[in-house]
């Protein structure tokens, strides 16, 4: 649970005024590929929209993590970086910024928080790859989506998918034909239960936690 005003509250405030000063605003349509190398040793902050963060090579790609309003990410990284739907990013040169976190607390809080976030989506997505199939990645990823709401899992409990197949299967290192493969035969076996486009219900979670713990990261 988050304590304190988010980075983008602190940035419209008062209090943030000063810091904000330092921040540039930039546009970003869906589809757009982010230059990194135009703003070297830069700071970002989310204002709106959705930012993809991956590696790629000619043959495949490789989604490390997706970023959403208030998260921040640095361009130092070999990462790419592209937006999903229309995004405003807030940038700063990290000079100026490391300058200004010893006056804001809330600053540093954020930093710490986004950083550790997604240091464990990187974390997941290594253990995924480097222990699991296929199908034990996709099932472990439903059951992370379910255990969003909180609630204790069961039979029954409801999975939300906020993301596409291709970026699904891009995330978990392998393609939008296996995903939709893997997704329809939990649905023919009675492991899941479509309810929409975006929400499914686990039928049998005993066997999709089965799925989970299947070995083997090739795939």
């Amino acid at each position: 649970m988050q304590s304190g005003p988010s980075l983008i509250e602190l940035l419209a405030s008062e209090t943030g005024a000063a810091l904000r000063a330092i921040f540039r605003e930039r546009n970003l349509p869906a589809g757009t590929l982010f230059d990194a190398a135009e703003f070297r040793d830069h700071v970002f902050v989310i204002k709106s929209g959705r930012l993809r963060i991956f590696l790629a090579t000619t043959e495949r790609e490789l989604s490390l993590a997706y970023l959403g309003a208030g998260d921040m990410f640095s361009t130092h990284t070999r990462a790419h970086l592209q937006a999903v739907q229309p995004t405003t990013l807030l940038m700063a040169p990290r000079e100026l910024l490391e300058h200004e976190l010893a006056h804001y607390p809330a600053l540093r809080a954020t930093i710490i928080r986004v950083l550790a976030r997604v240091l464990s989506q990187a974390m997941t997505l290594v253990e995924d790859l480097a222990f699991h199939n296929v199908r034990g990645r996709i099932a472990r990823y439903l059951l992370r989506s379910a255990g969003r709401h909180k609630a204790p899992l069961q039979n029954g409990s409801l999975i939300r998918i906020d993301l596409q197949m291709e970026e699904i299967a891009a995330l978990l290192g392998t393609t939008r034909q296996t995903v939709s493969t893997e997704f329809n035969a939990m649905l023919h076996a009675g492991v899941l239960v479509r309810h929409d486009r975006r929400r499914y219900g686990i039928q049998d979670l005993a066997r999709l936690q089965a799925f989970a713990s299947e070995g083997d990261g090739v795939g």
